[in-house]
């Protein structure tokens, strides 16, 4: 059976003849067996879909390396744990961990890695790319699954975790709330959109107890599912460091009138656009974070939120600049220096990856640090 048949055949059983976007969009991602990121195919680099921070180059992997041995050493844990949640191909943490070998041997003696990837696909990718490291590993399917089975010390770490989680959307229409339905036309064979006669018990629940203030017209997505991931991740440490990168931002600008449509967007073979019923299977689709709720949600099981900076904030003042190489190469294709410099470059330029990147640091079990390097010349979030 086709993905959109299968959706198809949902609309038509439901008593609205519609289904949440959530429902919709957690189908097209994740349904295990035609789902996106399920599939056997490339979805990251050139091949795929979309690039990440995470492959543009191994630089990115190194600096990030840094702040978690500097995180991890300040700590003084005696048996340290390294958690990467929706790791992907494993390329960051192959390049992360061959960082922490070779910079740091005697937090390599006793470090434990540790994986959280939903995708079969993928976790069979990372045991490939880390089959050469001898430190401890082990997978999980699920950040739930993981929490049930850990209690550790140490850093948790993701990059483009939390925007593919499925969003449920809402716009205000005549003063009220609404919910965006998925439906199905039959005589343009093609998804539709219309309003729930009611908001789902998810969203009314986030309602009552954020009262988000969205301008008349305004739509905007709620990432239901973050907050019981994030105490999920909180269920998992005893006491460490939460450090997620993703796109986002905080409130005020999510809710910002040139974001009137929200922030969903699609990634279909390197081309963004904001129509995810189209390729229903084939593209990726995300939706900015929301740090404000992400702080909030994470303060309330024991996340205390240290700082969050832009990426090319983040990465300069953990020392990605020490990190371009003098040469006198010209040719940009043989060059290695050159691609590192231009990876460097793509890495922190504002109007790029830099600017649209969020990195947030949550500490927990009396695990704080002011002397971090991304720590000066700040004041900790209060």
């Amino acid at each position: 059976m086709e993905l959109v048949t299968l959706i198809r055949d949902k609309i038509k059983q439901s008593e609205v003849a519609m289904i949440p976007f959530a429902e919709f969009m957690e189908l097209a991602l994740y349904h295990p067996e035609l789902g996106y990121y399920p599939a056997k195919r490339a979805k990251v680099g050139k091949a795929g879909d979309f690039y990440t921070s995470a492959t543009v180059h191994p630089v990115f992997a190194e600096t990030l390396a840094d702040a978690a041995i500097e995180l991890l050493r300040a700590s003084g844990f005696e048996l340290p744990t390294l958690v990467e949640i929706g790791g992907g191909t494993g390329y960051l943490m192959k390049h992360l961990l061959t960082r922490i070998y070779a910079a740091a041997p005697d937090l390599w003696q006793r470090l434990r890695f540790i994986s959280v990837e939903s995708s079969p696909y993928h976790r069979c990718l990372q045991q490939e790319a880390l089959r050469g490291l001898k430190l401890e590993k082990q997978w999980f399917a699920s950040v739930e699954e993981a929490a049930n089975a850990l209690s550790i010390d140490g850093v948790v770490l993701s990059n483009e975790w939390l925007d593919a989680y499925p969003v449920h959307l809402i716009e205000r229409v005549g003063g009220h709330i609404q919910e965006v339905g998925v439906g199905w036309n039959e005589a343009e064979m093609s998804f539709c959109e219309g309003f729930l006669p009611e908001v789902t018990e998810q969203v009314a629940a986030y309602l009552a107890a954020e009262q988000p203030k969205l301008a008349e017209g305004m739509r905007a997505e709620v990432n239901c599912g973050m907050k019981q991931a994030i105490a999920h991740v909180s269920g998992m440490l005893r006491q460490g460091y939460v450090l997620t990168i993703d796109y986002g931002d905080e409130e005020a600008a999510l809710y910002h009138p040139s974001r009137k449509r929200g922030t969903l967007m699609c990634y279909y073979r390197h081309q963004a656009h904001d129509n995810p019923y189209i390729h229903v299977g084939e593209q990726d689709i995300t939706a900015h974070v929301n740090f404000s709720l992400l702080m909030r949600w994470g303060s309330a099981v024991g996340l205390e939120p240290l700082i969050l900076l832009r990426q090319d904030e983040f990465l300069i003042r953990c020392g990605i600049l020490t990190r371009l190489q003098q040469h006198t190469d010209r040719d940009p294709f043989t060059s290695e220096a050159m691609r590192r410099n231009r990876a460097i470059q793509q890495l922190i330029l504002p109007g790029g990856m830099g600017g649209v990147f969020r990195v947030l640091v949550q500490s927990k079990g009396g695990a704080r640090e002011q002397s971090f390097r991304f720590m000066q010349k700040y004041t900790p979030l209060r």
